[in-house]
């Protein structure tokens, strides 16, 4: 959203969807709804390839610096998102500039403690295998809303996502990862069902590692 500077649906590939969609679809709805998350954005060529000027297109997209999102639910990732990262990383390797990368780990695992650290362990080891510099952020989970299932409020609830947050910041920083716990940044702020947080938190935690990334340090 802030990439293509705009809030409105920044987030999604509006060239694929009917114009019901992208009413439906717009501001909160483009973080909260599960019809919504079908068309977000994963790679910044997706913009740059479907940008032809269409009034419901931004034209705004990195041309220079493209960014990819890699979906990671557990390790050891799929050969593809392996593939893929490491086609990135190993392009100009004689180049210092910094390839920042921004890890976190899909609540999908039931915060298992062993699947953060073998997700960390395993990405960054394709990071040390390219030899350039990619400096890493560990991003947390956020807290547990009130909506939360009762299903699920046992195990994810905030009790257990605090342990997590607070245990796997340690693990990070034990390998020298720099990381952001989005535990207390969402624990009074209104959640849709217990686990989406609408735009403004977003933005926020987005502002957050825009901060983050213009400290990395070019050498």
């Amino acid at each position: 959203m802030l990439l293509r500077e705009n809030i409105g649906m920044g987030g999604l590939k509006q060239w694929e969807m009917k114009e019901s969609e992208r009413s439906a679809c717009r501001c909160d709805n483009q973080l909260i709804k599960a019809e919504c998350s079908k068309y977000a954005v994963l790679h910044s060529q997706e913009v740059k390839d479907n940008d032809f000027g269409s009034g419901h297109r931004s034209p705004f997209y990195c041309d220079r610096t493209p960014h990819v999102f890699l979906p990671i639910s557990g390790s050891p990732a799929p050969d593809t998102l392996r593939t893929t990262f490491t086609s990135i990383v190993s392009k100009d390797p004689d180049s210092y500039k910094p390839i920042p990368v921004i890890l976190s780990v899909s609540l999908s695992t039931s915060l298992s403690w062993p699947a953060a650290t073998a997700s960390m362990d395993e990405w960054l080891s394709l990071a040390d295998a390219s030899q350039r510099n990619v400096p890493f952020l560990w991003v947390g989970p956020t807290a547990a809303g009130h909506l939360k299932p009762p299903g699920q409020i046992l195990s994810q609830g905030n009790n257990a996502l605090w342990h997590y947050t607070v245990e796997q910041a340690k693990e990070a920083k034990a390998r020298e990862l720099d990381a952001l716990e989005m535990y207390n940044l969402t624990l009074q702020a209104a959640s849709w069902d217990g686990s989406s947080y609408g735009q403004k938190v977003a933005l926020v935690q987005a502002m957050m590692i825009l901060n983050w990334l213009s400290r990395v340090d070019s050498t």
